[in-house]
């Protein structure tokens, strides 16, 4: 069997959903917003995780041999807030539910795709840069720094840098999230400039003019795709004009291709997606985001994210 753990508006979930009930394979989806529905009971020292859902119930520890750690929710995520408890209590409910959810990856003989602490590792943007260098991608000249000073170091010889957050780029606020992009400086920050003393940020050589690519990895297979725009020049980041660019898929030179297979496998992941970019014939590494989006790139440009990563997830299920 595999257990998912993402929340109910993941629609890359509903893809490999469709997979399995076409192949009629046996699943259990938890939406971990909604734990508080379920039953759940571990009994030690056998440890047995029993969870209960609408009559059905199931043992995690017999059952489950491939875990698809997704994108697990909070409780009382999407509850009104008229209706939510007092913070307190949100927050220990939240905690609970969190050290239950973390005593599931002592499952024996599960595969995770990916182990949540791995996951967590790789989101380093130093780490991965790290790694990549060590396996032999190029990469950009890179400062993280709160230094304008260090900054305008940077920019000896360049007319444009490149800045990017160092963490998750998400910024949560009351009524909308906002997500950080990377922006192209054509001009060093003032000496005394507090958005960059703040807090530290990455700070790139520009890599322009470009080509980028999403590099989609499964386990063995690697499904890259080619980042065209519709209307010609492409932005820094194809992220701010989503909807006015194309995926079409290609082919990498086999090296680049192996490259990109060693990164996850070195990683310790089974699944990641790459950035690169291609600037007068040579590929760059940027980032890899371990747990990366991908039902765009299902529909409607056709990409087999779903099929291939539910033939891995079936592949490692041996129970």
């Amino acid at each position: 069997m595999i257990l998912i753990l993402s929340n109910k508006y993941d629609v890359s979930v509903d893809f490999i959903i469709k997979e399995l009930q076409d192949r009629d394979y046996p699943y259990l989806r938890l939406n971990t917003e909604d734990l508080a529905e379920l039953e759940v009971t571990t009994k030690l020292p056998d440890f047995d995780v029993i969870v209960e859902k609408q009559g059905k119930k199931v043992n995690l520890t017999e059952e489950v041999g491939s875990v698809w750690y997704r994108r697990p929710g909070e409780p009382f995520e999407f509850v009104d807030e008229e209706n939510k408890p007092d913070l307190g209590t949100i927050e220990y409910v939240k905690e609970q539910w969190s050290a239950w959810l973390q005593s599931l990856e002592t499952l024996p003989d599960a595969t995770w795709v990916n182990f949540p602490e791995t996951n967590r590792r790789m989101e380093s943007k130093i780490r991965q840069l790290r790694l990549a260098d060590d396996i032999g991608f190029n990469t950009p000249n890179t400062v993280v720094t709160n230094s304008s000073e260090k900054v305008e170091e940077l920019f000896e010889g360049r007319e444009t840098v490149i800045s990017k957050a160092l963490s998750s780029p998400l910024i949560s606020e009351k009524d909308q999230d906002k997500f950080v992009f990377s922006t192209q400086l054509d001009e060093p920050p003032s000496e005394n400039d507090d958005s960059v003393s703040v807090c530290p940020t990455i700070f790139q050589e520009a890599l322009l003019p470009k080509i980028d690519y999403r590099v989609t990895v499964i386990g063995d297979t690697v499904l890259p795709v080619k980042i065209e725009g519709e209307k010609g020049d492409m932005p820094v980041d194809w992220r701010t004009e989503k909807e006015d660019v194309q995926f079409i898929q290609t082919d990498l030179p086999r090296s680049v291709e192996q490259l990109c297979r060693e990164y996850v496998s070195e990683a310790g992941l089974l699944f990641g997606a790459i950035d690169l970019v291609e600037r007068d014939g040579e590929f760059v590494f940027l980032e890899i985001n371990p747990n990366g989006e991908w039902g765009w790139l299902q529909k409607p440009w056709d990409v087999p994210v779903a099929e291939n990563l539910t033939e891995l997830l079936i592949e490692h299920d041996t129970r």
